[in-house]
């Protein structure tokens, strides 16, 4: 059978001829119809590579019931979202009822009446377009934001092997604790990361250290365009004082501010001043 490429397609599942053609004369103009005389038919039809938009199936069919042909057309990825309309005789709402909780789509009644026909057939093809339309965004918006995670987290990698092998010592102080610091940074206080976590500053430097630095940092907060780059001492688990180089930045830290403190050893610096 030639398809209108500008047409949908439709599937009259209905073992009665009668039925068939009365329903052929009243779409035919606006769409593609093919047909299953049998359950089994309208499954193979429906479940084919060329989809139909929708299916009027009629409860009563061959070699397949109603429940039989629902049950494995939503069961299936590509067909389950295809509308379901039945067809029947006037009866009871149960059998209906049924029909819902499989999956149909809603009902019409035979004999069948032209306007009502053509009307729920639209309602059902437009929800399907407005469904497809909006699972398509969906999709490429989740697909979206899968690269972007993808390439966040290519960056992230990218950006922790910087910091856990840099040759200054990074750490992140806020509220005058430790809450990051690379081995760098633990090697400088000869603490480990375990012991750094959560210690507060004054666990590495002098009281007078934590005061000028503390007042920098307030200072920086309020706005006064301090130098970056300034010298401070840190004292190594051993006890020795050792010269350093801070360069401190204010940074986003949860709802918060915090200080990026990155730190360079300059006793080796010092010593070529009084080789030279």
């Amino acid at each position: 059978m030639d398809r209108s490429p500008s047409k949908q397609v439709l599937l009259i599942a209905d073992a009665n001829p009668e039925n068939v053609n009365v329903l052929k004369t009243m779409l035919a103009p606006d769409y593609d119809i093919i047909v299953a005389a049998d359950g089994d038919e309208a499954l193979r039809l429906a479940l084919s590579p060329d989809t139909p938009e929708l299916i009027l199936l009629n409860i009563m069919m061959p070699t397949a019931d109603m429940h039989e042909v629902c049950r494995k057309l939503k069961a299936d990825k590509t067909a389950k979202d295809i509308p379901i309309i039945l067809l029947s005789e006037p009866t009871t709402e149960d059998t209906h009822a049924k029909g819902f909780a499989l999956g149909a789509a809603d009902y019409i009644t035979i004999p069948f009446k032209k306007s009502v026909v053509r009307a729920r057939i639209r309602t059902h093809l437009e929800l399907k377009r407005y469904r497809d339309n909006l699972d398509s965004r969906v999709k490429k918006r989740v697909s979206a934001l899968h690269e972007e995670i993808k390439d966040r987290r290519e960056v992230e990698d990218t950006y922790r092997a910087f910091v856990e092998h840099a040759r200054d010592g990074i750490a992140i102080i806020h509220d005058y604790k430790v809450r990051y610091a690379n081995p760098a940074f633990s090697k400088i206080t000869g603490l480990s990361e375990k012991e750094l976590i959560g210690a507060h500053l004054k666990k590495f430097i002098s009281e007078e250290e934590f005061i000028k630095n503390t007042k920098r940092y307030s200072d920086r907060i309020a706005g006064l365009n301090l130098p970056r780059i300034y010298k401070s001492q840190i004292i190594h688990s051993d006890g020795s004082i050792i010269d350093v180089e801070l360069n401190v930045c204010v940074v986003p830290y949860g709802r918060s501010l915090a200080a990026l403190v990155i730190v360079r050893d300059i006793r080796e610096e010092e010593a070529w001043k009084y080789c030279i």
